[in-house]
């Protein structure tokens, strides 16, 4: 699962990425906001763990541009003891999933990202997502093509929440595995295409394109 670190203190930062490593996690460090804020926005996160106090763009304020572009992955904020309530609160406002305070517990840290990725993402107010006539319930777990019901398997579902959180970038087969499968229900890249096809039977052969040398995009709700 690919993550991103957020932390401008290069010995925090250090410590965060060898931890999350030595985990399996792969991991990619931002040290300002701005950077942080493109990164996130070029490509979804299976987790952020996110610092509030950044240079240029504060960790707020990147929380809730992403939220805005409608990036959906979850966030763990790192905050100082002296965050206050009021703060705290508007965080979790602005879209955080989880507040850790610092200075870090290595294993608290650990079993806040197990439980975000492993429940497949943030708990919003808003967890439907629309792409065309297909809306997806992420908490309920529940999808609809048009007024209907549409079922799908585990697998399915997972695949096509990847599709559909991607928005208009093609995503490849072995990126589709590491962001929709877990340890416990690894998939390789080459069975992405089953589900695929899979897909395509339920939503319409026309639902989910083949870009040539990057992989698949979902095209419902696009024009052209």
């Amino acid at each position: 699962m690919r993550t991103l670190v957020v932390e401008d203190d290069p010995d925090l930062a250090k410590q965060l990425t060898a931890l999350l490593e030595g985990e399996g996690y792969a991991v990619d460090l931002s040290t300002s906001g701005d950077e942080a804020l493109e990164l996130g926005l070029a490509a979804p996160y299976a987790a952020v763990v996110l610092d509030l106090g950044l240079p240029g763009m504060d960790g707020l304020s990147v929380l809730r541009r992403w939220r805005e572009a409608g990036c959906m992955m979850p966030f763990i904020i790192l905050t100082a003891t002296s965050q206050s309530v009021a703060d705290m609160r508007e965080g979790v406002r602005a879209g955080a999933t989880n507040y850790l305070l610092k200075p870090v517990d290595p294993e608290l840290l650990l079993d806040w990202l197990r439980g975000v990725v492993n429940s497949g993402g943030p708990n919003t107010s808003t967890p439907v997502l629309e792409a065309g006539p297909l809306r997806m319930d992420t908490q309920a777990l529940r999808v609809w093509f048009g007024p209907e019901p549409l079922k799908l398997t585990p697998a399915e579902f997972r695949v096509l929440h990847c599709l559909i959180t991607s928005s208009d970038r093609p995503s490849s087969a072995a990126e589709i595995a590491e962001r929709s499968f877990d340890d416990l229900s690894a998939k390789t890249g080459s069975e992405i295409p089953v589900y695929i096809s899979r897909l395509r039977d339920k939503l319409g052969k026309g639902a989910i394109e083949t870009v040539r040398g990057y992989g698949y995009r979902l095209a419902l709700g696009r024009d052209g």
